[in-house]
This record gives structure tokens, C-alpha cells and sequence, in this order.
């Protein structure tokens, strides 16, 4: 799973602008992906496709335009720029994630998800990019990322896919965690890319009933 963004101190309300700088052109994926030869999404289909199954993306946000997830994202919401139903994503990384989760099979393209039958919940917390070792972009304080698992949980998430990382035992997002847990939500959340610095302790992930 893709270890994304960390949150940040709060930034100044504005309106919802536009992305700075349209993401870069892609080419439908010809090859056969590794991570799918190995968990074999064909066996996995007679077993669960995810069908029934919410999954709250609380990430960049989730472009519904993507042709492999259409039909499969909610209206969800944002909280980097409020008003927004989260199908904004100036980053791509949300959008990447969805589709590891829910992309449906699609003629000429060797990608799919791994459950093409689940929904897309998407929760809009960043725009943060790394841009030649540096990271940019704008994120959500601690504290809003904390209500943003909570919006989720409350809006029927069966299922919380974090790909966020923070370095620090914050309590409102350790109680946000132990919301949606006790809800019998399950947490996915990312480990962080910091391995070259030593591996610290990465939040949400450290916690009690987070996978």
C-alpha cells in the first residue's frame, strides 16, 4: 500500500481553487502488473470482489473521471477545501489507491483492483506531493484528519484506507482510531517511507486493531 502524505499544522481556510498544475499524462498499464501476478485477482474473484463493502479513501481525494472507477465513487467530502464532495485529487495518489482497491477490469489495460465490486468513499485531506525528494503541497491538521476518520466512520465506511503517516502519538487521532475500531470498522494504514531514517513509529498505524 502507497505510505502518502503527513499531516501538518493548520493552514488558512480559502476557497477551492483549481490544482495548481494539471498531474502528469499516463498510459493504460500493458503489462501485468507483479503485486497482481502474485495475489492473482481471478482466484481471488470466486471468493469476494468486495461487493457490498464501503471503503473510505481518506487521502487526496478520488477522481470519479477515472474510467475504471466509474460508478464505483460516493459522494464523499473535503475538508482541505470544505465544500468539496472529495472527487477533487491535485496529487493522483487517492485516485492510485481507489484503484488498487475497486478498478474494474477494462479491455486494453493489464491493472484492475483487487475488489472491483466494492464502493469508494472518498475523504479529501491533502495535495501533498513529494517533487523531487521534497514534499509539497498542502495538508489537514492533525486534529482535522482525526475528523475526517470520524466523518467516514459516521457516513458508513465498512472499511478506513489510511495512507497517511504521522510521527507523533497525537491524542485526537488516537481517538478517532478507536472509534472507528469500536465500531468494528477495519483500519488499514500506511507503515511510512522512512526506512532510511531509522523507521520511526508511524501513526495511525501504531495502533491497537489497525492493520
Amino acid at each position: 500500500m502507497p505510505a502518502g502524505w503527513s499531516a501538518s499544522a493548520p493552514t488558512a481556510a480559502r476557497a477551492a481553487p483549481g490544482c495548481a498544475s494539471p498531474l502528469a499524462p499516463v498510459r493504460p498499464v500493458s503489462a501485468r502488473p507483479w503485486p497482481q501476478q502474485r495475489y492473482a485477482p481471478e482466484r481471488l474473484a470466486p471468493l469476494a470482489t468486495g461487493t457490498g463493502v464501503t471503503v473510505a479513501v481518506i487521502d487526496s481525494g478520488v477522481d470519479r473521471r477515472h474510467p475504471q472507477l466509474t460508478g464505483r465513487v460516493l459522494d464523499g467530502t473535503d475538508l482541505l477545501d470544505p465544500g468539496g464532495d472529495g472527487s477533487r485529487d491535485c496529487a493522483g495518489h487517492g485516485t492510485g489507491v481507489a484503484s488498487i482497491i475497486a478498478a474494474a477490469p477494462r479491455d486494453g489495460t493489464a491493472f484492475r483492483g483487487l475488489a472491483p465490486g466494492a464502493r469508494i468513499l472518498p475523504v479529501r485531506v491533502s495535495e501533498q506531493q513529494v517533487v523531487e525528494g521534497r514534499e509539497s503541497g498542502r495538508t489537514v491538521s492533525a486534529r482535522d484528519f482525526a475528523r475526517a476518520v470520524r466523518w467516514a466512520v459516521d457516513h458508513d465506511a465498512d472499511v478506513l484506507n489510511l495512507s497517511v503517516v504521522l510521527y507523533a502519538d497525537d491524542p485526537a487521532v488516537r481517538a478517532a482510531i478507536g472509534y472507528a475500531v469500536d465500531r468494528d470498522v477495519v483500519v488499514v494504514a500506511a507503515a511510512g517511507n522512512l526506512h532510511d531514517a531509522g523507521d520511526p513509529r508511524p501513526y495511525p498505524a501504531a495502533y491497537d486493531g489497525v492493520l
